[in-house]
């Protein structure tokens, strides 16, 4: 029989995680480790076995005249493959939105379109955008110094205006963990005409910017030069790429365009 469930602790979703994932069983252990406390984990569970599951992120959006609504980012949305096509998913999700009481928007990104198909059913639309751009690497004259979680955050809320999603600090911590441990991190850059800030991961010979904020090639072409990189990819604000969706609770109005920033993926 299916139950479901408030995770009190949400290292027993390891396996189910895994089997969903190509995440290396360190990889989740640390998530876990760092998010302890901060967020909310529920799950389907078959007698005792958890079939599906889903993380509830706590984080903010700013609307486009600067009021805030509490927000869960859901994250980690997944179904055991022997127990798909059963419902449990959207039973899950429902099971959350009614436990997830104090939000006013529930946030999440779909992995590719057949997924946003799925969460529009469920009464999710498009809410997040962005821009993405590959460049090559370049010696230029910018100012690079890697900065802590906190100094990102302080630096992130000044380069952003309009609608955008603001992340806590122990969900910044957990970007810098896994930008260094991919041989990058959280970044301040500057140049003759601006201060940026960037997230960026190592990806092969590939620099992926999670976020750069403002929108600044010069800067990213040199940071990408710096970490001996053959290229990079990069993230910024804009609306040419559906990103994430989103579900407002409450009455609770939905932007029509909004920035959510680095998705933890």
């Amino acid at each position: 029989m299916i139950s479901f469930e408030r995770i009190e602790r949400p290292a027993s979703l390891t396996a189910l995680w895994r089997s969903c994932f190509p995440d290396s069983e360190e990889a989740v252990e640390t998530f876990w480790r760092k998010t302890e406390g901060h967020i909310a984990a529920f799950a389907a569970l078959d007698g005792k076995t958890p079939v599906s599951m889903l993380c509830a992120l706590p984080a903010t959006l700013v609307d486009d005249c600067g009021e805030t609504l509490r927000a869960a980012y859901l994250y980690a949305v997944c179904t055991a493959p022997a127990y798909r096509r059963r419902g449990l998913c959207a039973a899950l999700l429902a099971y959350a939105e009614k436990a997830l009481r104090g939000c006013d928007i529930l946030m999440l990104v779909p992995e590719g379109e057949a997924l946003f198909r799925y969460y529009e059913k469920q009464g999710y639309r498009t809410a997040f955008y962005h821009k993405s751009f590959e460049l090559a690497p370049q010696q230029t004259a910018v100012k690079i110094a890697r900065i802590g979680a906190d100094a990102y955050r302080n630096l992130r809320e000044l380069q952003l205006y309009g609608s955008f999603v603001s992340y806590d600090a122990p969900l910044l911590a957990l970007q810098q963990y896994a930008s260094e441990e991919s041989g990058a991190g959280l970044y301040r850059l500057e140049t003759e005409d601006a201060v940026c800030c960037a997230a960026a991961e190592k990806r092969g010979d590939a620099l992926l910017f999670k976020e750069l904020l403002p929108d600044c090639p010069e800067a990213a072409a040199a940071l990408t030069q710096q970490l001996g990189c053959a290229k990079a990819v990069v993230r910024t604000v804009g609306d040419g790429v559906p990103f994430g969706m989103a579900k407002a609770l409450h009455g609770a109005a939905l932007p029509e365009i909004s920035y959510l920033g680095f998705a933890f993926d």
